[in-house]
């Protein structure tokens, strides 16, 4: 690897994930693009997934474990702490329950350097905890989301981006919200502020280079609910509000309309 090559820094904040760690450094490791830097940022885990990465680490050098010194209840701050520690031109998020297709890093890199972007995303398939494939929204997504013009107005209506696909230049990212009300949609807080910016060079590719994992017991619950959803567009509506964007009201109000209408539907399936 030349060192003109960039390097990228892999941040992967850590919390109780002694179920998923080994596999998700795994699909980080066997990356076909090796210029990297894994930084694990360890929220005061409880069970053995320290001394999973330590053992990781004295395998492989590219990755850091740092710990910190009290738990901070989500992971916005130790994301953080990974973007101020990160030496990348480029910055991965990774959580630490989802998998990278071998090609992820070297795919979206050269996309990213052939389009001059500063940030992208990719498609994602839907895993459950043994890593078999579930079809959450994966056909509707293929078929109709991914088509869809992505701009502010179309993430007012809802988080398109999956935080595990997205690679962001660092000097064009900002820090992650770190307020309670935001736990959970820390993400979609960020990306509202980066694409508010003129200077926004986003594209989307439409390559399945993310396998994201399902665990209904996490925090975000990784599942469509109605909490999840109303706290989203409770973020939304804050953004609006505090950024003086008023002229996106309507498409916050259609997003209202559409959400509305999809929780019909699943009450009507679920009866």
């Amino acid at each position: 690897m030349q060192q003109s090559t960039p390097l990228i820094s892999v941040i992967i904040p850590l919390y109780n994930a002694e179920k998923f760690i080994a596999k998700t450094l795994d699909s980080v490791i066997n990356q076909t693009y090796s210029h990297i830097e894994i930084l694990v940022v360890d929220d005061c885990s409880t069970d053995t997934s320290k001394e999973i990465v330590s053992k990781y680490n004295s395998m492989d050098k590219r990755i850091t474990l740092i710990e910190s010194k009290q738990n901070f209840g989500g992971p916005a701050r130790p994301r953080n702490i990974g973007i101020e520690n990160a030496n990348g031109a480029y910055i991965a998020f990774l959580d630490a329950d989802d998998l990278w297709v071998p090609t992820k890093l070297e795919q979206q890199l050269k996309f990213m350097l052939s389009n001059n972007l500063n940030i992208s995303d990719t498609n994602y398939i839907d895993i459950d905890t043994l890593s078999n494939t579930i079809d959450l929204n994966n056909s509707l997504r293929k078929r109709f989301f991914n088509k869809r013009k992505k701009n502010l107005c179309r993430l007012i209506g809802s988080n398109f981006l999956a935080l595990s696909s997205v690679i962001i230049k660092k000097d064009f990212i900002e820090m992650f919200s770190e307020e309670n009300n935001f736990i959970a949609v820390e993400d979609y807080r960020l990306w509202l502020e980066l694409f508010n910016k003129k200077d926004l060079k986003y594209a989307y590719l439409n390559e399945t280079l993310l396998h994201y994992r399902v665990v209904f017991s996490s925090i975000s619950e990784r599942s469509t609910n109605g909490k999840q959803d109303t706290k989203a567009m409770l973020c939304s509506l804050d953004f609006i509000i505090k950024s003086n964007q008023f002229k996106l009201l309507p498409c916050f109000y259609k997003s209202m309309v559409i959400q509305w209408i999809k929780s019909f539907f699943v009450k009507l399936f679920k009866r």
